[in-house]
Order: structure tokens, then sequence, then C-alpha cells
């Protein structure tokens, strides 16, 4: 119960953190969308490891499961940005590739620091 409250608490501080950026504050602050980003990935990564514990994505192993977790919702939010025009550069552009390519590196960041947290996992099918 502990790693969901955690994980509903950080993704609670993205979407606060989202409203404000969409208000103006990603234009003063150049620095939010990585740091919301990083939190977006610990936080999906923290329900990742909560479900794995639940019996969900056993046959992946933990770290992988939590992995593919935090790059489908990765994905789900760059789609999201690219439908609400939330990126700001043009689509298909180079710009556009080189900001989808960094926040999907600042998610897997934020859920390596959930793998990492984990620390060596005695079975090894929990280490894949």
């Amino acid at each position: 119960m502990a790693k969901y409250l955690g994980a509903l608490f950080v993704l609670i501080l993205v979407l606060v953190g989202q409203i404000f950026g969409i208000g103006g504050l990603y234009f003063q602050l150049s620095f939010l969308d990585i740091i919301l980003h990083i939190l977006g990935g610990l936080g999906i990564g923290l329900l990742a490891s909560a479900l794995y514990d639940s019996g969900l994505g056993r046959s992946f192993g933990r770290r992988r499961f939590i992995f593919l977790v935090v790059l489908a919702a990765g994905l789900v939010w760059e789609g999201l940005e690219v439908n609400y025009d939330i990126a700001r550069y043009s689509l298909w552009t180079t710009p556009y590739y080189l900001d989808t390519l960094k926040d999907l590196l600042d998610d897997i960041i934020g859920g390596a620091l959930v793998v990492i947290s984990l620390g060596r996992v005695p079975n090894s099918k929990d280490e894949s």
C-alpha cells in the first residue's frame, strides 16, 4: 500500500507541476519539463513496482516490467503532447524529435531511479 501512496504522491506533484507549467511556468523555468518528466518516470516506476508486487507482469521480471511500463507511459504522454500541441515544436521537425527523445530519456531516468532503489534482488527472475 505504501508504494501505491508514494506513486500517487509523486504523480500528483507532476499533475500540479503540469498545471502550473501550462499556465506559463514552462516559459519562466526552462528546466521544469525535465524535472516533471523525471518525476513522472519515478511515479510510474513506483506504480509499476507496486503492480509487480501484486502479481502483474511477473513473466517479465521486475526491472524489465518497470522499464516497459515507464516507456509505454512516456510514449502515451508524448502522444498527448502532440495532440494538445504542448511540445511547442512543429510536428515531424528535428526540434520535435529531439524534444521527444529528451523527454523519453528523462522518463527512463525516473524509472531507473526506482530500479536502482531496489538494489540487488536475490531472485534472478526479478533482476531481468
